[in-house]
């Protein structure tokens, strides 16, 4: 209960910022254009608090927190004679002037992001360089020649410096018909540099399926052997005798090349019994663990548990944390912004194209949750959320979809070349259609977050 509670605060403080700022573009470029605003409200629905200003608009806010609004004088009137309308009424305004005030809303939320961005790059950025760790057998990256520890520097030309630099690229390569050219250098980025042809065609990324894991490829935290540094008590293993500097060098018969093979036995093994061959002290013993299906809080799954830890190395070098000065950090800002704005342009073909399954929409449940999430790991973490967040809504308003902005921009666009508004009838037709849209969305992704909660 605290859980749900704890990400519906969070959710409502998310929402509050990037719908206040939202409507806060609207507002101050529908000030700016002459237009009088009758109504700023932070919600839908009744009316809970409302208070008029000095400039005579009633600022509110209203019961449903999913939204907000600027109420426009005139913005509903048709225009028939523009020169009868009053000179504060939006549609007395030129059709430039109202896009500015439509546009406004999205750019301000994108706008907010890059603000985001410049604190968290003046603040610092820790980042995991772009070191493979594991190679999955016979998976696509092993086919394309990835190595252990190559260090992956570009991705069709654009230059990699970290794992999210790597998850951007490939959610764009996926489904592509033309495979993607990528640089590695072997050891750590020291030795051989290689041009490695991967082919992602055949790829769908289902539900929170990352597609650097979907390709076959594990970010490298360290050196991570097969041998045992903990056992723990009452666990499974301890059950089964494992002791600490064990070495598991088979699982029902498949030799175990790396921890992630082991990982990957006990995850797929749904809580069968798994037939283990055991070196130490330089002989081989066997012997049988029974996994016990345990909640796991890091991926809120139920997954299978045996209770064991490897010895682990760390790499010296493999973190890099980089502060920008403000200049720096605002330029790096925009490109982060964009490249965004991007992932969210191509995400949204590639679920309708089918690349990425539908599975993958998510609505407030699944936006609460990642609220929550991101302010249990720090400020830091939380503003990094809201930024990407921003950007998503931002880009989101701007597609052509009647009832959002970009459906406004785009019947302002047809009175430009038409020199006339779409008549009342069309706009309500494709109004209602686009809510229908917007509502079948909607409970979709209400269902998929309730099916993944």
């Amino acid at each position: 209960m605290l859980g749900i509670l704890g990400g519906l605060f969070y959710f409502l403080i998310a929402l509050g910022i990037l719908v206040t700022i939202h409507e806060l573009g609207h507002f101050l470029a529908a000030k700016a254009c002459g237009v009088k605003v009758l109504r700023f409200s932070l919600g839908f629905g009744p009316v809970l608090f409302k208070k008029k200003g000095k400039d005579n608009c009633e600022y509110a806010v209203s019961a449903i927190p999913l939204g907000g609004y600027v109420k426009m004088e005139g913005e509903n009137t048709p225009i028939e004679d523009r020169s009868s309308l009053p000179k504060g009424s939006y549609k007395s305004k030129k059709v430039w002037q109202r896009a500015i005030i439509i546009f406004a809303g999205p750019f301000f939320n994108l706008v907010l992001a890059v603000f985001l961005f410049t604190y968290i790059n003046m603040s610092g950025i820790t980042q995991l360089l772009p070191v493979v760790g594991d190679v999955k057998p016979e998976s696509i990256a092993q086919t394309s020649g990835f190595k252990d520890y190559d260090l992956i520097e570009s991705i069709n030309g654009k230059n990699i410096t970290s794992w999210k630099d790597v998850m951007y690229e490939l959610v764009e390569v996926v489904g592509s018909t033309t495979p993607a050219s990528v640089t590695v250098s072997s050891d750590l980025g020291t030795g051989q540099k290689r041009v490695l042809s991967l082919d992602a065609s055949n790829i769908v990324l289902n539900r929170n399926e990352s597609p650097i894991k979907k390709v076959g490829l594990e970010p490298c935290l360290g050196r991570i052997s097969t041998t045992l540094s903990m056992v723990e008590k009452g666990s499974p293993a301890q059950k089964a005798s494992l002791k600490l500097g064990d070495e598991i060098a088979k699982i029902n018969g498949v030799e175990m090349s790396s921890w992630y093979r082991i990982v990957d036995m006990i995850h797929d093994s749904n809580g069968a019994p798994l037939n283990l061959v055991v070196k130490r002290d330089g002989s081989l013993y066997q012997t049988t663990v029974v996994p016990e299906n345990k909640y796991s809080e890091k991926t809120k799954m139920t997954v299978p548990y045996v209770g064991i830890a490897p010895e682990f190395k760390p790499i010296d070098g493999l973190r890099k944390t980089t502060r920008y000065g403000l200049v720096d950090a605002l330029i790096k800002a925009v490109s982060d912004s964009a490249s965004m704005a991007k992932l969210v342009l191509v995400s949204t073909y590639k679920l309708a194209n089918g690349t990425i399954s539908a599975d993958n929409i998510s609505g407030p449940i699944a936006i609460a949750q990642g609220a929550k999430e991101s302010a249990s790991f720090g400020f830091k973490i939380f503003i990094s959320f809201l930024a990407a967040i921003s950007v998503n809504l931002g880009i989101l308003n701007l597609m052509p979809i009647p009832v959002l902005d970009g459906g406004q921009l785009l019947f302002l666009a047809y009175e430009a070349v038409m020199r006339k508004e779409p008549s009342a009838r069309t706009q309500m037709i494709l109004t209602s259609f686009g809510a229908a849209i917007l509502l079948t969305m909607m409970i979709f992704a209400v269902f998929n977050d309730i099916k993944g909660f």
